[in-house]
């Protein structure tokens, strides 16, 4: 892991603290290179200490969101609970108030390293009657029928499934998937009757994607007995 302190005299206990855990620290005080993309790819977990001058550890923490999922711990001297929350909203794991416990600043860091190195949740399948659709294995079937969909396609039909019974707005299905590229309206109408073609049983009449005029679509699951 990764210490960024303008006092990395006060991290001694913590030094040997860790490394009785299996954890090594380095220390640093030259921010513009520490903390460069490349560099955070190199550690788990970045503490830092808001006695950083230059800039403020809430702007520090949003900028290095922007380029990288490293946990992030920061002590801070602030016992302001707004301060603490703005922190832990702009991206940080973990926040301790100085002066700091080394016990529970280990095992902040310990949880927070949890956090990088679990591997990623399967996401779960969905099923709907007789529509099931897979996203561990991009797999979509309709009354056991392979149907083979584009990547965007599946990722539309999953966003559908997956809030099955609301209608979603076209601004909203466009800003997913298409994250701010120029996109029409139009483009998202095409893609709804490509997938409409596949899973409809008749797709001039469809009964599983639905329009909500004006306002966007939805899935509509079938009525309950």
């Amino acid at each position: 892991m990764l210490a960024v302190t303008e006092a990395p005299a006060e991290l001694q206990a913590l030094v040997a603290a860790l490394g009785e855990s299996g954890l090594a620290l380095e220390i640093s005080r030259d921010r513009p290179g520490v903390l460069s993309r490349d560099a955070l790819h190199r550690h788990g977990v970045l503490l830092l200490d808001d006695r950083l001058t230059g800039s403020t550890p809430l702007a520090l923490v949003r900028s290095i969101r922007e380029h990288s999922d490293i946990a992030i711990v920061v002590v801070t001297a602030s016992d302001s609970e707004d301060a603490v929350v703005d922190l832990l909203e702009a991206g940080a794991d973990q926040c301790m108030t100085r002066p700091v416990r080394v016990r529970e600043l280990v095992a902040r860091i310990r949880a927070a390293a949890r956090r990088v190195s679990a591997p990623p949740a399967e996401p779960a399948a969905i099923q709907i009657d007789d529509l099931r659709l897979d996203p561990s294995g991009h797999i979509v079937t309709v009354r056991g029928r392979n149907v083979e969909l584009t990547v965007k396609e599946f990722d539309l039909l999953h966003l559908l499934v997956g809030n099955a019974g609301q209608t979603l707005t076209r601004r909203l299905l466009i800003d997913r998937l298409w994250r701010g590229e120029p996109t029409e309206g139009k483009t998202l109408d095409v893609y709804i009757s490509r997938i409409r073609a596949k899973i409809e049983d008749d797709p001039s009449h469809p009964t599983r994607i639905v329009t909500a005029r004006k306002v966007g679509y939805r899935y509509q699951p079938p009525p309950t007995e």
